[in-house]
């Protein structure tokens, strides 16, 4: 199955823009973000705080609607979801 991430702000810089990732059925958000951090290493410490304990204020969207509100990083993706990527953002 396809999932298209999408990275935004900071995460650009580690990520592409967008891309498609080919997962196995049955794969986590966590699982997914473990490929992504196989690419790119640098993306680990970026995301995470802790293994498996995003940032604070790092947002993981599952088709528009926060992994957060449904299993977090065990929320199972299916075939073409689209998972963006929002690193922690400051400003005024």
């Amino acid at each position: 199955m396809k999932v298209i991430v999408k990275a935004f702000a900071t995460f650009r810089k580690i990520l592409e823009n967008e891309k498609e990732v080919e997962c196995p059925e049955g794969t986590t958000i966590g699982g997914l973000v473990e490929m992504l951090i196989a690419e790119r290493p640098a993306l680990r410490d970026a995301i995470y705080a802790a293994p498996g304990v995003l940032q604070d204020h790092v947002t993981v969207l599952r088709n528009g609607r926060n992994v957060y509100f449904e299993k977090g990083l065990q929320t199972v993706v299916a075939d073409r979801d689209v998972v963006s990527l929002f690193p922690p953002v400051g400003g005024g």
